[in-house]
């Protein structure tokens, strides 16, 4: 039976997608191939299902495992995807996955549904998602379930407890950490902007959610606006210069993208208007960018979401296919750049649309950002 679990969504996920967007001067990390194939040795474990669907498969015992990804539009979508990719083919090495999946839905709801139905008839043991919608994703996902797919949500979860676990950091607490900084750096009063991720994406609620707990606390602070710029470079510049052209006083920028932020700078000194405490996430343009105008009067703070997400969520997968217990709500360690921190992070040989909080090793970089 289908259970909305707000109350764990709230305490763990990163709807993550991540939640992220690419640098402005780099291209965008090449896509994944559709699908792997590969030999592996048996598993324990697993249910009576996974058995028969094991049994129909042809070329090994190794598990068939699928990424059902709702969109690469940016370049932490792009990196997150290889490092299932990455996680996948070490398995394949290892013997415990034969033959591995990857869709992609170009943010469309009905086709991530369909997609999700095109794993079901596949009969693979385990999927892997990460969705353009956390509600219109769990029917299927319980379908999937009811047929013995071992299912795992990531990064933006979806919203029912019919499936084996929801993995990524504490979204709410993305929110809270950046937007506590902000209210610190305004002394408790000021005029605000915001820069939200994509609407109705898991992610973006819970990073809102969590700041807006906090700015409610504040009744000196006043939002002026707010925009919904899906984690990019381009939407978030463009979606600051028309605040800053309808707004003449912005005392600091809450957004819960990196290359969002990157764009809102931009956008800043391109206007003209002194620089103002913005937050932001582990992107290495955005970091460039805080590094580069420090003396500018910038100062940014960087809670973060990693984009080895999606090879947590697999690896939880397979311990389930293996009959390990594994909680309902994996909640992953987030690592945040400060100002005094910050230089450790940066990357110079890297563009603007790598993500620092990564698990691929540095040819597998410089093939993708080649």
């Amino acid at each position: 039976m289908r259970k909305r679990f707000a109350a764990a969504m709230a305490a763990v996920m990163t709807l993550s997608l991540c939640a992220c967007g690419g640098g402005q001067k780099a291209p965008e990390p090449a896509a994944a191939p559709a699908a792997e194939q590969t030999t592996e040795a048996p598993a324990a474990g697993t249910t009576q299902a996974q058995e028969e669907k094991k049994e129909e498969a042809p070329g090994g015992d190794g598990y068939v495992v699928a990424l059902c990804n709702y969109s690469i539009g940016n370049s932490w979508r792009a990196q997150m995807e290889q490092e299932f990719m990455a996680e996948a083919e070490k398995l394949k090495a290892e013997g415990v996955v034969r033959e591995y999946y990857i869709t992609n839905s170009n943010d469309d709801i009905n086709k991530q549904i369909s997609d999700m139905q095109d794993l079901i008839t596949k009969k693979v043991d385990a999927i892997v998602i990460t969705a353009a919608s956390p509600t219109a994703l769990a029917p299927i996902v319980e379908e999937a379930t009811e047929e013995g797919i071992k299912v795992v949500s990531f990064d933006n979860v979806v919203d029912t407890d019919e499936q084996v676990a929801t993995v990524g950091i504490d979204e709410k607490e993305f929110g809270r950490i950046g937007a506590e900084w902000l209210v610190e750096k305004l002394d408790g009063k000021g005029k605000i902007v915001v820069l939200n991720g994509i609407a109705g994406t898991a992610t973006d609620a819970l990073r809102w959610g969590g700041a807006e707990e906090v700015f409610n606390q504040y009744p000196d602070i006043e939002i002026l606006g707010s925009a919904n710029a899906s984690w990019d470079y381009a939407q978030g510049k463009a979606a600051m210069e028309s605040m800053l052209s309808a707004y003449p006083e912005i005392d600091g920028v809450w957004s819960q993208g990196g290359a969002m932020t990157q764009g809102a700078i931009d956008a800043f000194l391109a206007a003209g208007r002194d620089l103002v405490p913005m937050t932001s996430e582990g992107n290495n343009g955005a970091i460039r960018s805080w590094i580069e105008n420090k003396d500018n009067g910038l100062s940014c703070i960087a809670p973060s979401n990693p984009t080895y997400t999606s090879a947590e969520a697999l690896r939880v997968a397979i311990r389930a296919l293996g009959g390990e217990e594994v909680p309902a709500n994996v909640v992953m360690d987030m690592e945040t750049v400060t100002e005094d921190n910050v230089d450790q992070y940066y990357r110079e040989d890297m563009p603007d649309s790598y993500w620092v909080l990564t698990e691929l090793d540095e040819d597998t970089l410089k093939k993708l950002y080649q």
